[in-house]
């Protein structure tokens, strides 16, 4: 049996068997391109090059981003995606999920609201943006 690995989702995949690398598998505009020992065969649709030439495809493995409670040393206190470090503000970054576009500040930080000074834990971006701040700071007594 020949085993289809994919390399890039629904447009290559490398073809194997016993563990041995015997050709590949190209998308092409109007269907598939299989290269298996120096033979080109062209195929319309998946299911013609898995009848004729018997191939077994495994489905696609998604590597996603593993979650961190801490970037770039300072503590979140939750689960944080896509960390960053904006160097212009000298900020530690980080999305509470995968696909978030709201961005948090690592750390604990100083901030200017109303007159008075209080001690925030991951405020969001666009607060810092808005607000007079001092920070970040690893723990809460630094910053108090």
């Amino acid at each position: 049996m020949i085993i289809a690995k994919p390399v890039v989702p629904n447009q290559y995949w490398i073809l194997r068997h016993n563990d041995e690398k015997i050709g590949n598998i190209q998308a092409t505009g109007d269907g598939f391109q299989v290269k298996i020992n120096n033979q080109i065969h062209s195929f319309k649709s998946m299911r013609m090059m898995r009848q004729r030439v018997g191939i077994n495809f495994e489905p696609a493995v998604k590597t996603a981003s593993p979650a961190q409670d801490e970037i770039y040393g300072f503590r979140t206190g939750c689960r944080a995606y896509n960390g960053i470090f904006e160097v212009q503000k000298q900020l530690p970054l980080f999305t509470k999920t995968r696909k978030s576009k709201s961005w948090h500040a690592a750390g604990w930080y100083l901030l200017q609201q109303n007159r008075s000074w209080d001690v925030v834990q991951n405020p969001k971006l666009i607060t810092l943006q808005r607000y007079t701040y001092r920070g970040p700071f690893k723990t809460k007594e630094e910053a108090q």
